[in-house]
């Protein structure tokens, strides 16, 4: 478990001694010291939101500071497990690094150098002219947000295109060069994701480009944008008029908050400080109101030759095959790592190929469907125990720092906002949206307190629904409702609308922090090792169960598929009969995994090893 300490720099000095990589030797002053809670072999993360270097140097710097220190501690590799610790000591993950091509530009270390990715993509456009292609050498991230951002500017639509994806839709070349067309005749920026991996979606490209210009039909608007590895089979005809550009990841390494205030929770601060703590039950408090939250980490796009993205493609190889790992019936065919030091902690569905991924050191991840970053946000100091998007733009988070916030992305204006924070009485494990495809509607909360908490439309007022035991788990329903895994095994169906329960059930002997639904069909996973399909149209009446050999630590549903994170194992069964499994995967990661989607035939993992890791099921792992 992480744990957020505030001290002073003297304290933060003289009473924490450091080791190698960062890792707590020592605390002193164990009887009234603010870090008596830090346990020895822990490692220091971050300072006042800021990524630490060196602990020691840190505390040197600090020690003439006034005010507060907000240190966070991470478990360190030493640390004793406790019954989420499922590490099977043997995932082949373990000494993965992710691969990043080098293109010979020189590394600029201040990134004020930089010029604003956008501005940089705008400046392409015009450059090319219409119908023209900017080709961006990426370096494992994923520029669409970007690109995105560049559209709003620049008052155009953007149609999105991966290609590994379109191979498995089974479209054909014919089908897509009709879009191709009409998208050149309309004036859309075309966006292909992983151009390289279909040259013949290239070649067709480059045939319906030189038919248009031909027919004079090309919309003065009209932009292609192609994210590329050096190819030997790359079409010259893309080639002629293109504007070459390198996409990056770029740290931010300024201050995570402009405001620092506004997420904190008012109350737990004060208990942190030693003021009396107040019930767990009383109304929580509702901060509104437009406060900015920096990027963190975001896309960096600076201008290339062209010569060099041609001096590339001449010596390059074809890509191989990714990298997989295959259980039966199931292949990994992706993964990202963000850090060593962080922990992914919660998962969900962004939109189609987009997925967002929360950490214990308070990020936010977006990641496409190939696991490259597309943008990085740290709304929070503390764990995000859960995450919710009600569109690509707007999501809702559960955080350690017993905050439930809402934000918004401005395409417009580039940043994070968050609109509204309720500030809770204990850790807050459980966030969504009475709706998941209407922003407006309202947020659920719930975590310790044996309540949950509803924020209506206006964002001003809020519900509490008494529910008797801690919320380890929630999700809505078809109808609007929202159903709950409880620490001690009871799951409650609950209507927002009149704050009232509808049902409650105690199948489940141990606490529930797995819980998923789509349509009319629900699942829930607990400690109990059992794993239970609901239908909850109206109630909540079990159509099946399942008993499992490991505690239940994540599940997800679909039109086709259940699945299950069970110990180290990952398994999918088909929803129609859950007798016998479609695909297994064991030892699939190390630790516990509490993040878990099914989108399609692509199966998403999140997990406390800082891995998240992408699973094709049956046929499409050969794709």
């Amino acid at each position: 478990m992480s744990i957020c300490v505030t001290a002073t720099p003297r304290q933060f000095l003289e009473d924490v001694l450091f080791g190698a990589n960062n890792e707590v030797i020592s605390i002193k002053n164990k009887d009234s010291s603010p870090l008596a809670r830090v346990m020895r072999g822990m490692i220091l993360s971050s300072i006042n939101g800021a990524p630490v270097g060196r602990a020691d140097d840190e505390q040197r710097n600090r020690r003439n500071m006034g005010g507060e220190l907000l240190l966070l501690f991470v478990p360190g590799a030493s640390e004793e497990p406790d019954e989420f610790d499922l590490n099977s000591g043997d995932d082949e993950d373990s000494n993965f690094h992710q691969q990043k091509v080098s293109i010979g530009v020189a590394n600029h270390e201040d990134v004020s150098t930089f010029p604003r990715s956008t501005d940089v993509l705008l400046d392409a456009a015009e450059k090319a002219g219409p119908g023209k292609c900017i080709i961006i050498m990426s370096e494992g991230v994923n520029p669409g947000y970007a690109i995105g951002v560049s559209a709003e500017r620049a008052s155009c639509t953007v149609l999105y295109i991966n290609a590994v994806a379109r191979l498995k839709t089974r479209q054909s070349l014919a089908q897509t060069a009709e879009i191709f067309t009409k998208s050149l005749q309309k004036g859309l920026w075309i966006y292909i994701e992983q151009a390289t991996k279909s040259i013949s979606l290239l070649r067709k490209l480059a045939e319906c480009i030189t038919e248009a210009q031909l027919e004079g039909t090309i919309h003065s608007k009209a932009r292609v944008f192609l994210m590329c590895e050096p190819h030997p089979h790359f079409p010259e005809a893309l080639l002629k008029g293109s504007v070459t550009l390198r996409s990056t990841l770029r740290c931010d390494d300024g201050e995570v908050y402009l405001d620092n205030d506004l997420l904190e929770s008012r109350v737990g601060n004060s208990v942190v400080r030693g003021a009396a703590q107040p019930a767990v039950d009383a109304m929580p408090d509702i901060k509104g109101g437009r406060r900015r939250v920096k990027i963190s980490h975001e896309v960096s796009i600076v201008p290339l030759e062209k010569n060099t993205f041609l001096e590339l493609s001449q010596s390059a190889n074809p890509a191989l095959e990714r990298e997989t790992a295959t259980g039966e019936g199931i292949t990994r065919f992706a993964k990202y790592i963000f850090s060593a030091n962080e922990k992914f902690i919660s998962l969900c569905k962004v939109k189609e190929g987009r997925y967002a991924v929360g950490t214990t050191g308070g990020y936010v991840l977006i990641l496409d469907v190939d696991g490259l970053p597309l943008i990085q946000f740290r709304p929070h100091k503390a764990c995000v125990w859960d995450v919710a998007f009600a569109s690509p733009y707007d999501f809702a988070t559960a955080c350690e720092d017993w905050t439930s916030s809402i934000f918004n992305y401005s395409l417009a204006g580039q940043e994070v906002s968050a609109t509204s924070v309720l500030s809770l009485h204990g850790d807050v494990f459980a966030v969504t949206y009475a709706n998941p495809e209407d922003p407006q509607s309202a947020v659920l909360s719930g975590g310790l307190p044996a309540s949950v908490y509803v924020l209506h439309s206006d964002r001003q007022t809020s519900s509490l629904i008494p529910v008797g035991v801690s919320t380890q788990a929630m999700r809505s329903t078809q109808r609007g409702y929202a159903l709950i895994g409880g620490g001690n095994g009871a799951c409650s169906l609950i209507d927002p609308v009149s704050c009232s329960v509808l049902e409650t059930t105690t199948r489940h002997q141990r606490k529930v922090p797995a819980v998923a639904s789509f349509g009319s069909m629900a699942v829930t996973g607990g400690f109990d090792k059992m794993l239970r399909v609901w239908d909850v149209r109206s109630s909540l009446r079990m159509v099946n169960e399942r008993a499992m050999a490991e505690v239940i630590t994540a599940v997800s549903i679909s039109d086709k598929y259940v699945a299950a994170c069970s110990g180290s194992d990952l398994i999918v069964w088909d929803l129609r009969r859950l007798g016998t499994p479609l695909a297994t995967k064991q030892r699939a990661w190390k630790d516990l995994t509490r993040g878990l989607i099914i989108d399609e035939d692509v199966v998403i993992t999140a997990s406390a090893d800082g891995v998240a890791r992408f699973w094709s099921v049956g046929a499409m792992g050969n794709v």
